[in-house]
């Protein structure tokens, strides 16, 4: 099986990408979700030290890094295609490849309020 990507909005690109639901893409998918995890602990575990803010600085490029390699790989896209990316913010970029990931898995996407988040005052 696979699922079909959009990427119109974030690439600018009419024709979906055909992206099967092989163990392999859903490897990558997991990988690029234990990644996000672990930048969301560190960010939560992090001090006000140099050192800390030295670290959390490589876990956004390489956090960075990943997101752009994920989506790139599993949509085969290329290098002008690719490039594409590089304009983007990383919050988009973020959110893109999130996206993807909730496709393949078949995850809907949903805002969480703030009383499930623990955010309520």
């Amino acid at each position: 099986m696979s699922v079909k990507i959009n990427a119109k909005a974030e690439l600018g690109i009419a024709k979906s990408f055909e992206v099967k639901e092989s163990n392999k893409n859903m490897r990558k998918t997991w990988v690029l979700q234990k990644a996000m995890a672990k930048m969301a602990i560190d960010r939560e575990q992090s001090g006000d030290d140099a050192a800390d803010f030295e670290s959390a600085l490589d876990g956004m490029m390489e956090m960075q890094d990943t997101t752009i390699a994920y989506i790139v790989d599993i949509l085969g896209l290329s290098e002008a295609q690719a490039e594409k990316i590089q304009d983007k913010s990383f919050e988009d970029t973020i959110a893109f490849a999130q996206r993807i990931a909730a496709e393949i898995m078949h995850i809907d996407m949903v805002e969480a309020s703030e009383k499930e988040t623990g955010l309520e005052a």
